[in-house]
C-alpha cells in the first residue's frame, strides 16, 4: 500500500531504470555522433547533418566528454544527469520507508517529512532522547548544576533528523517540553560554589532552540514556540506598544499583534532603498543595516534563509566574534490591519528579519532589557558586531583623519572612511528646536536624536546622507561642512565584509 500517496516499489523501479539508461547514455552518443561525423564528411561544403545546434555540436564528437572539458553535449551528459537524478531518489526512497515503518510503529508523522532529503528516521533515536527528556523531571541536580546533563541532552537533540526531531516534539508532552526550557535557561548558581553551574550559556542554548526550531513541522511550531516562548522577543516593552505608534515619524497603530506578511523574503534582490524603520526606535541599528546593504547586499542576501517548515534563519555574531544562525518563527509584529511595524521592505521581508534576529540576541549589558524594547535607543557602532562580527569605533579615533586635522566633525574623515569601502552612521543631537530650525530644503528628513547612514557624496565636498525611515518617502538630503557642524555629531563606522 502507498504511504502518503507514494509508491516505493514503483519508485524503486523508476530509479533503477533510470540507472539503466545512464549507464547506456554514452554507447549512444557515440554511436549518434559517428553517424552524424559521417553524413557531415559526405555532404557538398556549406552543408549542415543537423540544423539542430545540439546535434550539430556532436559532428566529430563521438566519445562523451566530461564536463570539465567545456560544454557537454546530449545524449553523453545523460550519464551524469540521470546518474545524479537516481541516487536522489533512492536517498529519498529510503527516507519514505523509514518514514512508513515510523508510522506503521505508532509514531506520529507529519506529511511535510515526507518530502524532506536527509537519512532514514531511527525509531530507536527518537525514543532515547524523549526518554532521557522525560528523566529529567525526577533527577536531582544537586548543588553541582546541571549544565553536563543538559549540554549531553542537547547534543542528542542537535543530531536528530527533522523527521525525528518532530515526531518527538509531536511524542512529548508540553510538561516535558516546559521542563527541558526552565532548565535550559535557569543559570542561577548558589553562588559559592564554582562548579555550581545551571542551564545552558545563551549562545549554546540560542543554538539548539534554533535548529530544533528550524526542524519542526509546521503542525509542531506553534506547541513548540508555547514551551520555548524564548524564541519569540516582546513587543510589549516599546514606544510603539506604550503609546501606540513612533512619536518621530509620526506613525501610529491600535492593537499590534503577531501576523504572518504576505510579501517574500526577497523581491528584486537587497538595497538600501528597502529598509524604512516604521514604528520601533531602533533607528541606530536600521541605518546600520541599510548602511550595509548599500555597501554589501550579496552579504545580507547570504546571512539569511527561509526553512522548509516556513521559519526564518538570520546569521547573527556574538560579542566573542562567533557567528550563529538564529531561527524565528515568520510572523511579525503587526498593526490592526495585520500591517507590519516593524522595519520592512518595498514588497519584501528581509529588513524586518534581521530586526527580529536582533531583538532576539541583543543586550547591552548582556543582562538587560531584552526584545524589540532592548534594541530601542543606543549608538550605531554597537550594531555593527552582530551584523559583520567585527567592532565599530569612532571617526575621531579611528585613524582616518589626516596630519593637522582634529575635527571629528570634517566631512572628509566620513570620505576617506567610506571610500575604504566602510560603513559610516551620523547621529543628530538631542534637540527638539532643530526640528523646526533646520534647512527647509530637507522637509522631515532630518529629526533631532536620530540616526543616519551615508549614501555617498557631491563632487563640491557635501556628503549625501540616508534616512532609516525610508528614501522613498524620506529623500536623501546634501548637507554642507558648516550645516553639517551645526546639526549632526557623532560619526562613526564599521568594515565591511
Amino acid at each position: 500500500m502507498a504511504f502518503r500517496g507514494f509508491d516505493a516499489a514503483q519508485l524503486t523501479a523508476l530509479a533503477n531504470d533510470l540507472d539503466s539508461l545512464a549507464q547506456n547514455s554514452g554507447k549512444l552518443h557515440s554511436q549518434l555522433g559517428a553517424v552524424l561525423t559521417s553524413a557531415q564528411q559526405n555532404l557538398p561544403p556549406g552543408q549542415s547533418a543537423s540544423r539542430d545546434p545540439d546535434l550539430q555540436g556532436l559532428v566529430g564528437d563521438v566519445v562523451p566528454m566530461p564536463s570539465f572539458f567545456g560544454r557537454r553535449h546530449l545524449p553523453g551528459s545523460l550519464g551524469g544527469e540521470l546518474g545524479d537524478m537516481q541516487t536522489s531518489m533512492k536517498r529519498r526512497i529510503r527516507q519514505l520507508e523509514g518514514l512508513a515503518e515510523l508510522a506503521k510503529q505508532g509514531y506520529p508523522v507529519s506529511d511535510n517529512s515526507v518530502f524532506l532529503d536527509e537519512k532514514s528516521p531511527d525509531a530507536k533515536k527518537i525514543d532515547d532522547a524523549l526518554r532521557h527528556l522525560q528523566e529529567l523531571q525526577g533527577k536531582d541536580f544537586g548543588t553541582d548544576g546541571n549544565r553536563d546533563d543538559l549540554e549531553k541532552i542537547s547534543g542528542e537533540l542537535d543530531g536528530l533528523t527533522s523527521a525525528e526531531l518532530d515526531a518527538l516534539t509531536a511524542k512529548a508532552s508540553p510538561k516535558d517540553l516546559a521542563f527541558y526550557n526552565q532548565l535550559i535557561t535557569n543559570t542561577d548558581d548558589s553562588g559559592w560554589n564554582p562548579f555550581d553551574e545551571n542551564g545552558l550559556p545563551e549562545d549554546k542554548r540560542r543554538n539548539t532552540l534554533s535548529l530544533m526550531l528550524s526542524k519542526v513541522s509546521p503542525e509542531n511550531v506553534g506547541k513548540f514556540t508555547a514551551a520555548f516562548p524564548g524564541v519569540q522577543p516582546t513587543f510589549t516593552n516599546t514606544d510603539a506598544y506604550e503609546s501606540g505608534g513612533n512619536s518621530q515619524n509620526g506613525q501610529t497603530n491600535n492593537g499590534i499583534h503577531w501576523a504572518l506578511p504576505s510579501d517574500p523574503l526577497f523581491n528584486d534582490g537587497v538595497s538600501a532603498d528597502d529598509v524604512n524603520q516604521n514604528q520601533f526606535g531602533d533607528c541606530w541599528y536600521v541605518a546600520s543595516l541599510a548602511g550595509l546593504a548599500q555597501k554589501n547586499p550579496a552579504f545580507i542576501q547570504e546571512g539569511i534563509k527561509q526553512n522548509p517548515n516556513g521559519t526564518v534563519s538570520v546569521r547573527v555574531w556574538d560579542k566573542e566574534g562567533n557567528h550563529q544562525w538564529v531561527t524565528m518563527t515568520a510572523d511579525l509584529p503587526s498593526d490592526q490591519n495585520g500591517n507590519p511595524i516593524t522595519t520592512y521592505g518595498n514588497g519584501e521581508t528581509w529588513p524586518a528579519y534581521y530586526e527580529k534576529a536582533f531583538a532576539m540576541v541583543y543586550s547591552d549589558d548582556g543582562d538587560g532589557e531584552r526584545g524589540y524594547g532592548g534594541i530601542e535607543g543606543d549608538d550605531p557602532k554597537k550594531s555593527a558586531p552582530y551584523l559583520t562580527g567585527q567592532e565599530g569605533q569612532d571617526l575621531k579615533t579611528g585613524g582616518f583623519l589626516g596630519i593637522g586635522e582634529h575635527d571629528d566633525k570634517n566631512i572628509e574623515s566620513l570620505k576617506k572612511a567610506f571610500d575604504a569601502g566602510k560603513v559610516v552612521t551620523v547621529s543628530t543631537p538631542d534637540d527638539e528646536s532643530l526640528d523646526k530650525n533646520h534647512p527647509q530644503e530637507w522637509g522631515n528628513t532630518y529629526h533631532s536624536n536620530h540616526a543616519y547612514y551615508v549614501r555617498g557624496f557631491t563632487d563640491d565636498g557635501k556628503v549625501i546622507l540616508g534616512n532609516p525611515w525610508g528614501v522613498s518617502n524620506y529623500p536623501s538630503i546634501t548637507v554642507t561642512q558648516e550645516q553639517f557642524n551645526k546639526y549632526f555629531q557623532g560619526p562613526e563606522a564599521f568594515d565591511v565584509p
